[in-house]
């Protein structure tokens, strides 16, 4: 993080300045004034490209470190022009974009010594991801849907060879770095310039994330410094009915049995259930299918079927798993229209909306 001293004395960006984007490269100009003073009070300098959906107010650095070029000041005026490599963000908003001069003090942080915000909106051309998108786990794999991956580019520029990966993230991906696990991913392959892969389905193997979380497909491209991130989708998790029951080995068990049907529950409560038994007659079914539907009330948890939209704070602390923290954040964002608009609160990850499935209730 940069502490903002802009206006300083020790240096500042003259009124030439500029930028000019070529693929993942980026030509950066600036004439540039150091004082005196600027060379005893740091020992490293740097012009950095930054990139924001939301601006600069105030002029604070936000958003995406895009490029960086070294600077070695000497006194007065100094020009400097150089194509440096860049790390253009991701996603297909419009950015906004500022030339900042930092130093680095004593302390080993950055400081702004003087920033230009440019009045123009940046757009990249990358591909990117287009429509719906969703991602759904089970049993080891992850079906992927995407109504469209395009190429936007121009006829004769091929993209370099693109990949789908899934990741499970702390916070919702919002472009440059991050840090996750792996959940799933695939080689797309390359795509011309104005071309577009429709009606995409791909299923794949995954490894089950742990929550809470997020769960962002990115859509990635080979360059000259790897795989580059171009777009991007935050997704709520979609989970089959069928992969609720089997967190554990316990569960599976008693999810078997409770799908299981009547007439293989007798068999198993038979005294000679390896050998061939005899048919079941619906009147002698009747008794056990009612002991077990009684069984099934005595045994149901406690806080089963809590109405998330109604209950109180106490009746919602009492669902295990939930903290007073997420209590709150659950209550601030009711109404649902259901359980899976819970995975959109911060903090209930995949992991644990998967759990709560079995609690609450609409």
């Amino acid at each position: 993080m940069t502490q903002d001293i802009s206006g300083n004395a020790l240096a500042n960006i003259g009124e030439t300045h500029g930028y000019c984007f070529d693929g993942d490269s980026v030509q950066i100009n600036a004439e540039l004034t150091f004082s005196d003073a600027a060379l005893s009070a740091a020992s490293q300098w740097a012009l950095q490209l930054w990139s924001s959906v939301s601006g600069f107010p105030d002029q604070q650095l936000a958003g995406v470190k895009v490029a960086e070029l070294a600077v070695y000041p000497a006194a007065g005026y100094q020009s400097l022009a150089a194509t440096v490599a860049a790390m253009p963000p991701a996603g297909t908003d419009d950015q906004n974009m500022a030339l900042a001069l930092v130093f680095w003090g004593e302390n080993g942080l950055p400081s702004v010594a003087d920033i230009a915000v440019y009045p123009v909106a940046e757009s990249f051309v990358q591909p990117k991801l287009s429509g719906n998108v969703t991602c759904a786990l089970a049993d080891g794999m992850a079906t992927l849907t995407v109504d469209a991956i395009e190429n936007p580019r121009a006829e004769d520029n091929l993209s370099g060879t693109l990949a789908l990966e899934v990741w499970a993230l702390e916070e919702p991906y919002a472009g440059g770095s991050w840090q996750g696990i792996p959940v799933a991913s695939m080689i797309l392959g390359v795509l011309g310039g104005g071309q577009q892969l429709s009606d995409c389905n791909f299923v794949v193997p995954a490894a089950a994330p742990e929550g809470p979380g997020v769960l962002t497909l990115m859509l990635r491209e080979w360059g000259p410094a790897g795989y580059v991130t171009r777009d991007y989708c935050n997704l709520s998790l979609e989970a089959p009915a069928k992969t609720k029951a089997k967190p554990k080995a316990a569960a599976k068990k008693a999810a078997a049995k409770e799908e299981a049907p009547k007439e293989k529950v007798a068999k198993e409560k038979a005294p000679k259930a390896k050998a061939e038994p005899k048919p079941v007659t619906k009147e002698s079914k009747a008794p056990a299918k009612e002991s077990k539907a009684a069984a099934k009330a005595a045994k149901a948890p406690v806080a089963k079927g809590v109405a998330v939209n109604a209950a109180s704070e106490a009746e919602l602390l009492a669902v295990k798993g939930l903290s007073a923290t997420l209590v709150k954040a659950i209550i601030a964002g009711r109404p649902y229209a259901s359980l899976d608009d819970l995975g959109k609160v911060k903090g209930v990850g995949p992991k644990l909306l998967a759990k709560l499935r079995d609690e609450l209730a609409i």
